[in-house]
Order: structure tokens, then sequence, then C-alpha cells
């Protein structure tokens, strides 16, 4: 079974809207909704956002369901300077961005790797899908990092020189992280709201249906690529 994850409620949304024969089971203070789209039977759950919250739901749900891949979606601060409000980048690989969470990154007890890839057969599926069906929106992909707060400002600069991603989030690399320890395929897919040169809560809040509808439109072109091919997440 396919999990879709988001973290907050316009996220979710355009799953909900698109979920065909849905029903509800809750999972510890989860909803998780069961259905169909693009013919693809899938979960959808919103975790909440923030890092812990990420964690935890990501191993609720890999504890109770029998889950084949997970994919996030959902949105992010751009820190690459190209990219515009409303692009979308795919992960290829992911890390955190922060102090003490990053510190576990080089903990083997942990997992072996210091950052989290993204699953090739998911990576060459979605490219597929857009190759098959171009978008109108820019894609691009590349590295997400993660931390425990919302990026703004000289943060996006103090990251850029760090870390170096295409954009910022704050559950990424946790659900990647728990994915891994449980060798869960995963891919992240994000949507930009801000960027260093209109940042900050208000331009996120301007255009987070946006970017969460942008973000969508890719994860359900890749689960019709999915059931088209008859791979593993189905």
């Amino acid at each position: 079974m396919t999990l879709i994850i988001c973290a907050i409620k316009p996220e979710i949304k355009p799953f909900l809207e698109a979920l065909e024969n849905e029903r509800i089971e809750e999972c510890d203070s989860l909803d998780v909704h069961h259905g169909v789209i693009n013919g693809a039977n899938v979960m959808v759950v919103r975790c909440g956002a923030g890092l812990e919250k990420a964690a935890a739901a990501t191993q609720a749900l890999i504890e109770k369901f029998q889950i084949s891949c997970m994919i996030m979606s959902g949105t992010a601060g751009g820190v690459d300077r190209e990219l515009n409000i409303g692009d979308t980048i795919i992960s290829e690989e992911m890390l955190y961005h922060e102090g003490k969470t990053a510190l576990m990154q080089s903990d083997t007890s942990f997992t072996k790797d210091k950052l989290f890839k993204a699953d090739e057969n998911l990576l060459i599926n979605i490219k597929k899908s857009i190759e098959n069906d171009p978008l109108t929106q820019a894609v691009y992909f590349g590295r997400i990092t993660s931390g425990s707060k919302f990026v703004t400002g000289k943060k996006f600069k103090t990251v850029a020189e760090k870390y170096n991603p295409l954009c910022v989030d704050m559950e990424t690399a946790a659900v990647a992280h728990v994915c891994a320890i449980n060798n869960i395929p995963f891919i992240a897919v994000r949507s930009v709201t801000d960027t260093p040169k209109k940042s900050g809560l208000l331009n996120f809040y301007k255009n987070v249906v946006l970017a969460a509808n942008n973000s969508f439109v890719v994860v359900e072109r890749l689960l019709k690529e999915l059931e088209t091919n008859n791979t593993c997440c189905l």
C-alpha cells in the first residue's frame, strides 16, 4: 500500500478531494484516509507540522500498516535563488540542517548514512510521469533539508552556505530518517511558498494553496505512472 503523508491541512486537502471510496481509520491520534486516487489504492495522512510529529507519525503508521512505499507531499521554502513561487522540488537526497538533529546523521545506531536518499524506483517513475505528461510548473530534482523552525531572512543564506539545498521544510528529513531505518522506499515532493526574496509567514500563507496544489499534481501523476506500470508501491 502506498502512504501519502502531508504535514498541514492545505497540503492534504487536494488529496482528500481526489480520494474515491474513502474510508477513515484511526492510528493513535491520526486519521488514516483509505481510498483510491488515479486507480491506485492509497492511504492519506496528515501528520502535523514539525520534525517530532512527522517522525512519530511515520513510525506509528509503519508499525500498524503494510506500507510498500511512502510519498511526502507539501510545501517548502525555496533556498536556491533561481526558484520561484510555485516551483516544485523532488527529493534526491535529504538531511537535517540543524544542530542536534543533524548529529543523528553520523550515529550509525540510527542509520549508516549521513544523508537520506530518495528511492531510485520512485525517482525513475516520477521522471517518467513528467516526461509523459509535461507540467506547466517548473520542476527540479535535488536536495531538501529540514529543521525545527520556519526559515526566514538571513537564515536562508546560512542554510544555503552550509548545506546547499534547493529548499527547506520542517518534516521531510524526519520522515526519510524513519523510512530509512525501516527500509521503506520514500520520496518527497515539495512546492515553494516563499523564497529569500519573498520570505516570511505572510508569503507562506499567501502561496500555500498554490504550492500545495502544485505538489499534489506531481504526486497524482506519479501514482498514475505506478499504477500503469504495476510497480512495487501498489
